[in-house]
């Protein structure tokens, strides 16, 4: 039964996380919807809210993300042709982050989106960065810590009777 309870409260606050990056985006900073949610953001809530929960501190998310972030900002700008832009993105961000000791999967497919997303993400350019990257993920990020310590609140309140 803990099983249970524990997925369907996983499953509860990825719904309410990503209805919250939806209206943060949209009606306080004023985003399209095209860009409100992008999809890196799945993978990010995958390992937040497995039930290994989250294992990546918030500095290891915001600095892999917004970095790997730039870098696919930085190569979309470049008139290269757009097989280099991908492997020069990832290849960059692959050799950074092993060089700061840094692994969150999640980042990998931040550093594409610029590359092959819509106009309206391309056109927010390093914006993208800030908003919807960093915004998200830390929206994300803090669900996923509300949702262990109401899990920890949960299970002392448990022992305790």
């Amino acid at each position: 039964m803990n099983d249970l309870l524990n997925n369907l409260m996983n499953c509860v606050f990825a719904i309410v996380c990503f209805n919250s990056i939806y209206w943060v985006h949209k009606y306080f900073l004023n985003l399209e919807e095209s860009v409100i949610i992008i999809a890196a953001f799945g993978a990010a809530a995958v390992l937040a809210f497995s039930r290994e929960s989250s294992k990546f501190s918030l500095l290891e998310m915001l600095t892999t993300g917004m970095f790997t972030a730039f870098m696919g900002v930085f190569f979309e700008s470049l008139e290269l042709a757009f097989y280099y832009q991908i492997s020069f993105t990832i290849g960059m961000c692959i050799l950074v982050l092993n060089s700061i000791l840094a692994t969150y999967p999640p980042a990998g497919a931040i550093a594409i989106i610029p590359l092959i997303s819509n106009t309206e993400i391309q056109d927010l350019g390093y914006l993208f960065i800030i908003c919807p990257t960093m915004t998200g993920l830390i929206l994300i990020y803090s669900f996923s810590k509300l949702k262990e310590k109401i899990n920890v609140l949960y299970h002392d309140k448990k022992r305790s009777n």
